[in-house]
Order: structure tokens, then sequence, then C-alpha cells
């Protein structure tokens, strides 16, 4: 019995160690305290006890909050349940202005440093307006342990202009710029309302660096009927996400919802209402749905990296478990960074009716796809690999890289692909003649990069039978950029830029 008891107490220890490597992150515009809103119904202090009782039932371990101002930021504190907060007035380092600030629950996380910086050229100035911004806006970061597990990850959190898309592009670059400065190798992640959604060319600049991943698209589980913005209103619909939850490669996102709650107000009953109701109508409202904010929150429920464990610098897990859900041999696997992974997500009938599978990472390099060659295609023992890459080298995403060795690496994977026995077709890279995210790159640069490395895969496949999808010439506009009507941005296709592809490897692959 002794044995017994010991037997289920370790047990017991090891599921609640492991319980605890889960937090939920959160990332809220609370909208500010306004009069105008107030006149219309949907002021602060109707709203408010809406807020506290939210929070303390989701129990969000650690969010980011934007556009509060100091007596909401008070209500707040007495309002939510053992929750502490670090972050300043944006208008003077203090009290004046909107907050962005960061709350994390007292009983589970530790702040043990923290500061801001505003978005500008100057973001050491207090309340410094940078580029075209229409306000100044600031950066709010902390480093937190959590005190279970003594691991140690950090939080910026951000409210980007609402006008000044210079300030937001560049804002974008100042933050990974302090990330990568501050944080080292560290866990990290990065909450806010960007006033940029999904498809926007900034929004790329975050993700397509290599040090960012969007947790809508690694989660597992997803509960986003909805984008993140409403305008009070409850039957509006969209589907653009501004407000985002970004956590660095180490982290594995288990789920991510956007939380599209409401309350409910009495309507004055007129006379007319009164008569049908009267008459047994049933189809009398008598109450208004409101909206607790003019945003909704956005939560991702993700897992802290290991104690001890190295950095996932290949990004294996990303596929880890799709790879064990495989159970048919697929035709053909595409193995490449942002390009391919958008590809399955704007049109992903193209890869479940062909039976194919995507292994695109965004922000990857030749050198992590080489890592992760035999786990996420010669595993599946495939008919054809069909390898794009390179592109991400050239931008530099994992620092300087040689155009040999960009080349070796891909001769690596195709080597690898026929000494087990998968027929190798080798992409093009896609016209582009700047990369946003990587400003040190020059439009000559990056245009003479690409086309040494296409001529030179070109001749490889020829020279060795493999199948060459040549996408750069139907995409180019003549100029060595991608033609404007098949982009979503300077780099990445759109819809209609991946039928025309579709088009070329279908020729190959048929």
């Amino acid at each position: 019995m002794k044995r017994l008891f010991l037997t289920v107490l370790l047990l017991a220890s090891v599921l609640s160690l492991h319980a605890q490597s889960w937090f939920n992150v959160g990332s809220y515009n609370v909208r500010y305290d306004s009069s105008s809103d107030k006149a219309r119904g949907d002021g602060w202090d109707s709203r408010s006890q809406k807020i506290f009782d939210l929070v303390n039932y989701e129990r969000w371990e650690i969010f980011g909050a934007q556009e509060l101002l100091h007596n909401q930021l008070e209500d707040l504190l007495a309002g939510l349940d053992n929750y502490d907060y670090i972050g300043v007035g944006r208008n003077d380092g203090d009290k004046k202005g909107e907050y962005a600030p960061i709350f994390y629950r007292k009983d589970r996380i530790r702040c043990l440093d923290k500061g801001w910086f505003w978005i500008s050229e100057t973001p050491d100035v207090v309340a410094s307006k940078g580029w075209d911004a229409n306000q100044c806006r600031i950066c709010t970061w902390g480093k937190f342990e959590d005190k279970s597990t003594k691991w140690k990850f950090w939080l910026f959190n951000v409210h980007l202009d609402h006008r000044g898309v210079v300030a937001r592009r560049e804002g974008c670059k100042l933050i990974l710029s302090k990330i990568k400065e501050m944080c080292g190798d560290e866990p990290y992640i990065l909450t806010g309302d960007f006033n940029v959604d999904q498809n926007n060319e900034i929004f790329d600049i975050l993700t397509s660096s290599g040090m960012l991943v969007d947790t809508y698209t690694a989660a597992k589980h997803r509960m986003c009927h909805n984008g993140t913005i409403n305008r009070f209103l409850a039957d509006f619909g969209t589907e653009s996400r501004i407000d985002h939850i970004f956590v660095s490669p180490q982290f594995r996102t288990h789920e991510y919802g956007v939380l599209t709650h409401n309350y409910w107000t009495p309507v004055e009953i007129t006379p007319e209402m009164q008569a049908r109701i009267d008459a047994g109508a049933e189809d009398v409202v008598c109450y208004k749905a409101r909206m607790i904010s003019d945003h909704y929150p956005v939560v991702a429920r993700v897992e802290l990296p290991r104690l001890r464990a190295p950095q996932d610098w290949a990004q294996y897990g990303r596929y880890e478990q799709k790879n064990k859900e495989v159970t048919k041999k697929p035709k053909a696997v595409f193995m490449g960074d942002s390009i391919t992974d958008n590809w399955y997500r704007f049109d992903q009938d193209f890869f479940t009716d062909n039976n194919y599978l995507g292994r695109g990472i965004s922000g990857q390099v030749t050198a992590q796809m080489l890592a992760r060659f035999r786990t996420d295609v010669i595993n599946h023992k495939p008919e054809y690999v069909v390898i794009l890459a390179g592109t991400n080298d050239i931008a530099m995403n994992q620092g300087y890289v040689s155009l040999d060795h960009i080349f070796e690496n891909i001769v690596s994977m195709a080597e690898l692909a026929k000494a087990n026995k998968i027929k190798v077709v080798l992409g093009s890279i896609l016209p582009a003649d700047r990369y946003s995210w990587s400003w040190e790159i020059s439009s000559e640069r990056a245009v003479e990069s690409i086309r040494e490395i296409n001529d030179r895969l070109q001749a490889y496949a020829k020279a060795n039978g493999h199948r060459y999808a040549d996408y750069f010439s139907v995409m180019d506009d003549g100029n060595r950029a991608m033609k404007v009507e098949y982009q979503k941005d300077p780099v990445h296709p759109n819809l209609e830029g991946y039928k025309v592809m579709e088009e070329v490897i279908q020729k190959i692959l048929k």
C-alpha cells in the first residue's frame, strides 16, 4: 500500500509539472475611456466590470493590453484577482496618455526586469513620435520567470499607429532589432494591436523574419470565427485580424482563440412593443447585445520550452504531429519556406485533391530545410519532392551565407532524395526586387543573387536528370520583380500567383 501511495504521489507531481509547462497568453485592446462611447451606451463605466469578469474567468497567466488610460489601469488592478502590471503612460513616461501595459498573475509569474521604448527614430526619448505617425506610440517589455519551473521568457507589448504606414513598417523593424538585441537565445512573445491584418506586407515583415511565429498559423486547434475588431457592433463580421500574438520558434502553440463575448442591456419598451407583447408576440426583442470593447481579445495556449533543452532551430516540432497523422504515401512533398507555407494556406484543395503534402515553414533558410529533410520528406517516401528554397538565405534571415552555400544546401537535399529513390523537382526562386524585412539587401543584390542561383539550379537539374520548375519566367514583370497582379507583397504570391505556379508544377507532376 505504501509503495502504491508513493507511485500515485509521484505520478501526480509529474502530471502537475507537465500542466504547468502550458500557459495562456492574451492580447486585448480594451478601448480607452471615451465620453462619446458613453453617450452611445458603450462607456467604460458600463463595460469595465465585464472585462474584469472575462479576465478573472479566463485566468490568462499573462497578457498585453492596449489603449488603457490611468483611471482604467487603476480600475483593472482593483477588479482583477491577483494580477500585477508593468507599463507607463506614453505621453510622459509616467501617467499621462495611453498605456500598453503587461498584466501577469502574481501567483504564477515573477517579473525580473522591465522597461519601455517609443516607436520612433529616437526610441529612448520620452513621447517621441516616429516617421509619419499620428500619435506617439510605446512598446512595453518585461523579462519574466515562471515560479514553478523557473523557466524565463520575455514579453513585448505594443500598439502601433493607426494612420502612419511608414511608422508601422519601421516600428516592426525596430521591435525586431530590440528583441534580437535584448533576448539573445531566450524565448520571447510579442503581443499587440498592430493595426495591420494577416494580409498586409507589414505583417510579413514579422512572420518572414525567422524570429517570430504567428500563433494563429501554428496552433493545432483554433476557435476563430471572426476577426479581432467589431466597432461595438454585435453583427459586425470580418476576417481581418489586426491584434496578434507572436512567439519565438522555441514555443509550441496548442490552441488559439478570438473570444467574441458580449453582454446584454435592456432597451426601452415602446407602446408599440408593449402592444405586441400583450398580444402574445414572441419576436419582440427587449435586450440589446453590446460588445465589451471595440476589439475582441486574442488568446493563445502555448507551451514553454523544456528546461535545458536546446532551441528547436530547424523547427522539427512544426510538423511533428502532422507527420504522425499521414497514413497514405504522398504523390509529392513540397519543401520550402513561407512561400510554400502560404501556398497550402491559400489553396489547400490543390494539396489535398492531388495527394500532395505541404512542408513549408515561414522564415526558414536552406540549412534549416536540409536539417529537417529526412523527417519532413524522406520518411514519407513520396514519388516526388518539390524544393523551393533560397530566397530567405539571400535576405540573410539567419545572417550572411554565400551563394555557393545556398546552392550546395539545395544540392544536398536533391542528393538525399535521389539516394532514397525520390524524384526531384527544383523550383526557381521567385522574382523579388526587395525584401521589406531586410533593408540591408539592395534591389540590385536581390535580383542578381536570384538570377545566379536560378541559373545554377537549372544547369544542375539538366546535368543530373532532375526536373526544373521555372516559376520565375511566368511571374517576372520584365524587370526581375514579381508581377503586381500575382503578388501579396514583393516576395510572396497571392492566390492568383499560386494558380500560375500550379500550372507550371502540374505539367511536371502529372
